[in-house]
This record gives structure tokens, sequence and C-alpha cells, in this order.
């Protein structure tokens, strides 16, 4: 019995002791393109999709707050706050559903999350398609681009 209770201390200290080793915050690292957004789960993708849309307004009300209400800097903010309207009304599920019908097109795997999230916008908010479909087939050669010059 002696024995057994001393094994199970010893195996309690050392998980305590390794766990002690790994840093109190997870590796998040952000996906780059469609291809690492296809490989997250579904709650990673959720997580993700309201930390940058959270991110997103947080740095808009940022550069008011930093370079004064008449600054360019404020106008540009709030021009750009008035394009991408619909990043309020979107929800994270709404976002995660885009992005996973955008990115199902294979085609498309190459472009940046980034892009892709303003593209999603634009579609959500009925912006004209011929426009939205001149940004994907740049967003397209540019992701490829990249892709290329990573290999």
């Amino acid at each position: 019995m002696r024995k057994l209770v001393l094994g199970l201390a010893l195996f309690l200290s050392a998980i305590t002791v390794f766990g002690a080793d790994r840093p109190a915050t997870p590796d998040i690292t952000p996906p780059a393109n469609g291809d690492e957004w296809l490989k997250l789960s579904s709650t990673e993708k959720l997580f993700w999709a309201i930390g940058y849309s959270q991110g997103y307004q947080d740095a808009l009300t940022k550069i008011d707050v930093a370079a004064g209400p008449t600054s360019p800097c404020a106008a540009l903010a709030n021009r750009t706050e008035r394009q991408t309207s619909t990043l309020g009304k979107v929800s994270g599920f709404e976002l995660v559903s885009g992005l996973e019908k955008f990115y199902s097109d294979p085609a498309n795997t190459v472009i940046p999350i980034g892009s892709a999230v303003r593209i999603y916008l634009l579609q959500a908010s009925g912006k004209d398609q011929t426009t939205i479909q001149e940004l994907i087939e740049t967003a397209r050669l540019l992701g490829a681009e990249t892709r290329r010059v990573q290999k």
C-alpha cells in the first residue's frame, strides 16, 4: 500500500513539474490562408472569427483616440468603418460560414485570410459582384505569388 501511495505521489509531482514548464497562454498562430483555415477545428474557427471582429473594431476606435477626432487617420478609420459596416452586423457564426463557403473553392485557398474576410464582408453588404470578382482574382494572383516565394 505504501508503494502505491508513494508511486501516486511521485506521479502527481512529475505532472506538476512538467506542467509548470508549459507557458500559461496557448501557442496560437493565426491562419495565413485558406489551406491553414481549413485545418482548424470548428471551435478554433469560431474563436478566431470573434477575435478578428473584436480586434478590427478596437483598431478603428484606437485610431480615433491616438490620432484625435479631426486627424486624417480618424477620417480614414471612419471611412473604413462605413465601407465595412457589415462587420458589426455579421456574427462569428456567419463569418465562419462565409469563410467556409469562400474557401470551399480550391482556387481560393491561396488567398490570405484577411483578404478573404474583406471580400466576404463586401459580399455580405451587397457590393457589386464584378468588383468583388476582380478582387478575388487579384487576391488569388498575390496569394499564389506569396506561396511561390515561400517555397
